[in-house]
């Protein structure tokens, strides 16, 4: 009866290695699957990463740009005449009142004489 115990014993110990084999092997397998998804992934995200990195750079290059042409504005609007100034040449002129002085075919014959010199050619 010991006999049959024992090697009855070892048979179902064979079987429960077998069994816990193939769950290690279906494990492992597993374990390769989710190591081949993830660095998968992995590889996605460094691309994604890049492209987000190259949009940020070009991004700041034109924000850069934008702020330079924003200065130059700025320095040029410097050189303009403020509208207290226009207002001051308004009252000027309408003391003075060019047009008592030059009528209109004054002004057209100025003109095609300055377009015909040579200053404007």
């Amino acid at each position: 009866m010991e006999q049959n115990d024992l090697t009855r014993n070892v048979v179902e110990l064979r079987e429960s290695l077998k069994i816990y084999d193939q769950r290690i092997s279906q494990l492992k397998d597993t374990i390769k699957m989710v190591d081949q998804n993830n660095l998968e992934k992995y590889k996605e995200i460094k691309i994604a990463l890049q492209e987000i990195n190259n949009e940020l750079s070009s991004s700041k290059t034109k924000i850069f740009e934008l702020d330079d042409a924003l200065n130059r504005l700025e320095r040029q609007a410097e050189n303009y005449a403020k509208v207290q100034d226009i207002k001051v040449i308004e009252k000027y002129l309408s003391f003075v009142d060019p047009s008592r002085f030059l009528n209109k075919d004054d002004v057209i014959k100025i003109v095609n004489e300055y377009m015909n010199s040579k200053k404007w050619s």
